[in-house]
């Protein structure tokens, strides 16, 4: 299978990542994969979706309820709804053209 540049460097520079917040870590190449890359995708993924969280929110689509702690709960702004049935059979009407497409 021939890899992919993009990908190859995005994991580089996950481990980078990694070892950088952990210069005592070392680990065997199955540690890394296993370990280390998961947490760094978790990571990650952590920052995606606070990034997506609070974009959805200063859109009017989700409400933002402050937990004790500085923690966060979000939900459906249900005043929204019509809005976001709209907006989310428009995206499914343009991934359905785009994959027509292809």
């Amino acid at each position: 299978m021939p890899s992919d540049p993009d990908e190859d460097f995005d994991v580089a520079w996950m481990i980078l990542r990694y070892f950088a917040r952990n210069p005592d870590a070392a680990d065997t190449v199955e540690g890394v994969a296993r370990w280390r890359l998961l947490d760094e995708r978790i990571r990650s993924c952590i920052e995606q979706v606070t990034r997506a969280l609070k974009w959805l929110s200063a859109q009017g689509l989700l409400l933002q309820d402050e937990l004790p702690g500085s923690r966060s709960t979000f939900r459906l702004n249900k005043q929204a709804k019509q809005r976001i049935e709209s907006l989310l059979q428009q995206e499914e009407w343009r991934r359905l053209e785009r994959r027509r497409k292809h």
